[in-house]
């Protein structure tokens, strides 16, 4: 491996000391793509994207352009930041690959990792929020100390933890852009999965805006509870939470035998407005049907 000149600068961004005294000691080196392994505080999971296509036949037409950080292993070397590109390079076809070695323990791997694909805006929420999740249990560290780590509020890295908490189906939407994370913390002010499932399910089919989302679930969630004593049947609270969703208002079913009422809340005159138009509709299509 024979020692290069300086190659690109767009690293000193992320890593201002690889380029200071260039002109005294080599910026890089050049070796195999085989010799180079994953890091494995990755934070990205998904390779596979449009971004990454382009990636790919830009090295083809260009070579690699800004060299890949390394550190030693017992095997060769372990990217630190770059594997986006190391990953194209191979899909390329190269057999070599330009790299800065860099002296770095497992917690500043991880940290310069994560910082790499934040600056980039490479992740999607989920793999954010994994990437914190794992500098968090693997160096004991403390939000706050997260915090002044990747130069986000503590209140920030605190909401991205959360989204771990929702449900698989909810996460899945999150990464494939069903929703977004605004959606996704709305849906985090409902207690059970059940719940925050059967919610993801409305707003994907009523296209509900995050501002919808999140005044319907207030709506939802200002439901007064039922008074002790009198437990209502759990097949009646479904019901109204399912007619509550699909009017987009509070409702509230009460039986006593065999007889009740539906009551439909509405605060406005537009609210009462688009009801009233609503079921309406609903008669009409009915009578029509017949």
């Amino acid at each position: 491996m024979q020692p290069k000149s300086s190659l690109g600068k767009g690293l000193g961004a992320l890593f201002p000391d690889l380029l200071d005294n260039v002109s005294t000691r080599p910026s890089y080196i050049v070796c195999g793509v085989e010799e180079l392994s994953p890091n494995r505080f990755q934070a990205r999971k998904d390779f596979n994207d449009k971004e990454q296509k382009r990636l790919v036949a830009s090295i083809k037409k260009n070579g690699i352009i800004q060299p890949i950080v390394v550190r030693r292993s017992n095997s060769g070397y372990e990217i630190i930041a770059g594997e986006r590109r190391w990953r194209a390079a191979q899909e390329a076809g190269l057999k070599e690959v330009p790299v800065i070695i860099r002296e770095a323990p497992d917690a500043a791997a991880a940290e310069l990792s994560l910082l790499e694909n934040l600056l980039r805006e490479n992740l999607n929420p989920v793999e954010e929020a994994e990437a914190y999740q794992t500098l968090i249990n693997q160096f004991s560290l403390s939000q706050e100390e997260l915090s002044s780590r990747v130069g986000k509020d503590r209140s920030t890295i605190a909401n991205t933890l959360r989204l771990l908490k929702l449900p698989r189906e909810i996460r899945s939407a999150l990464i494939n852009k069903t929703i977004s994370s605004g959606h996704a913390r709305s849906i985090l002010m409902l207690d059970s999965p059940g719940e925050q499932v059967r919610f993801l399910n409305v707003i994907i089919k009523k296209a509900l805006s995050v501002r919808e989302t999140e005044g319907l679930i207030q709506k939802l969630r200002k439901t007064p509870p039922e008074k002790k004593g009198k437990k209502k049947d759990p097949l009646l609270r479904d019901l109204e939470k399912q007619l509550s969703s699909k009017l987009m208002t509070e409702i509230h079913i009460r039986q006593r035998k065999n007889k009740g009422s539906i009551d439909i809340k509405f605060k406005t005159a537009e609210e009462l407005n688009r009801l009233v138009t609503l079921l309406m509709n609903v008669v009409e299509s009915k009578r029509f049907s017949r």
